[in-house]
């Protein structure tokens, strides 16, 4: 084969091979693209958010739709689909970009907790400019720029349970902390939505046993009033210390509470 012809043959490979590139890379970039679409305004997308496809092909597909104005960036990884009003730019809200930074830093549970999701559970009528979550590893900081103070807890019990769960689980933490609602009232709530099947009480306690014991104790007084499974009730007073007594003042407003060690 002359010089020539291999010189010849090696400059068409060489250009299907970058015609096969640039094709892959924008089929990569229109299946982005086409998700975002699907995903509407209120998303916060990351990385993540485009599992099955090469992240550097990703970050660079989100990189030219960013400069095209389809895509806002918040910080390094994470974009908006901006929102327009007559005030400008719709930014995301803090809890939404919250929870997206986490994910985006590789914490694979990131649930609502403290005030805004006790608000959500109906515990108290009181709000909170403060996201709070909890997560299934510590951090010590949470960076979401201009967002404010966003708080992060660590929690055990994550694994298999649902967000609301998991915020009941630390509402019954935070029993005596939760504004604008007694100890009492709390509790009372809580047994109603378990008695409703919004919450699943057996997925609840059976994922409890790190909790503290009060949280363990109120569980068995809810479980009791709701008439819950009997052999998961023996479970949940057997991890309890049968001489630890709990000051909460709710022994009048929730009948089994005595039972339990409750005042």
């Amino acid at each position: 084969m002359s010089s020539y012809l291999r010189k010849k043959l090696d400059s068409l490979a060489c250009a299907g091979y970058t015609s096969g590139m640039r094709t892959r890379r924008d089929s990569i970039s229109d299946r982005v693209r086409a998700k975002i679409t699907r995903g509407g305004r209120e998303k916060v997308w990351t990385y993540g958010d485009f599992t099955g496809l090469p992240t550097m092909a990703v970050a660079a597909s989100l990189s030219r739709l960013c400069k095209r104005g389809v895509i806002r960036r918040l910080r390094k990884g994470v974009y908006y689909v901006p929102r327009w009003s007559r005030f400008g730019d719709i930014v995301p809200e803090a809890p939404r970009v919250a929870a997206a930074v986490l994910k985006h830093r590789g914490f694979s549970f990131v649930a609502p907790s403290g005030v805004p999701a006790y608000n959500r559970l109906g515990l108290t009528t009181q709000v909170s400019g403060t996201p709070m979550f909890v997560t299934d590893r510590g951090t010590r900081s949470l960076d979401v720029g201009d967002m404010g103070n966003v708080v992060v807890r660590f929690a055990q019990a994550v694994r298999g349970i649902r967000p609301d769960e998991r915020a009941a689980l630390d509402a019954l933490r935070d029993v005596r902390r939760i504004p604008d609602s007694s100890p009492a009232e709390v509790v009372l709530r809580l047994a109603n939505l378990f008695k409703s099947g919004r919450l699943s009480f057996e997925r609840v306690a059976r994922l409890s046993r790190k909790e503290p014991a009060r949280v363990r104790a109120l569980l068995g007084a809810i479980g009791s009033y709701i008439a819950s499974d009997p052999v998961l009730l023996a479970e949940l007073r057997k991890s309890l210390n049968p001489t630890t007594r709990f000051k909460l003042g709710m022994s009048t407003a929730l009948p089994t509470a005595r039972d339990w060690k409750i005042r």
